[in-house]
């Protein structure tokens, strides 16, 4: 037993305690057409995957009045490097230099810091 070390555990850090609603939970995310094959020899989840985020972009669409949403397939920290990559192509002023928050989730930093790192963008890790 002595020979155990005990480490920072980062389980389920980045996600927050969330109140979803029934109808969503049942409709949404508990409905096993998102995630049963359509045909027999498609054995995966990804079809039901797609339609489950087009039907939440098309939601958020209507909500927000927009004619456009966004829904990604990447994980948090991927996602959070393309938004960064894009920020800095739709910058008018053509910075290369980026914030991110401290107490964001360790990978999303450092995934975030590589990213930068390849397109030559200067990142400054600040205090929440």
């Amino acid at each position: 037993m002595d020979k155990n070390k005990i480490f920072k555990s980062f389980i389920g850090a980045g996600y927050y305690d969330t109140l979803t609603p029934s109808v969503i939970l049942r409709n949404l995310l508990e409905n096993p057409a998102w995630y049963t094959p359509y045909t027999p020899y498609q054995a995966e989840i990804s079809q039901g995957r797609l339609e489950m985020l087009l039907n939440f972009q098309t939601m958020v669409g209507d909500l927000t009045g927009t004619g456009f949403a966004n829904a990604s397939l990447l994980d948090e920290a991927t996602a959070a490097a393309e938004a960064m990559t894009m920020c800095i192509n739709l910058s008018k002023k053509n910075q290369k230099k980026f914030y991110i928050a401290d107490d964001v989730h360790p990978h999303t930093i450092e995934v975030v810091l590589s990213r930068a790192e390849h397109y030559d963008i200067k990142m400054e890790v600040l205090s929440a």
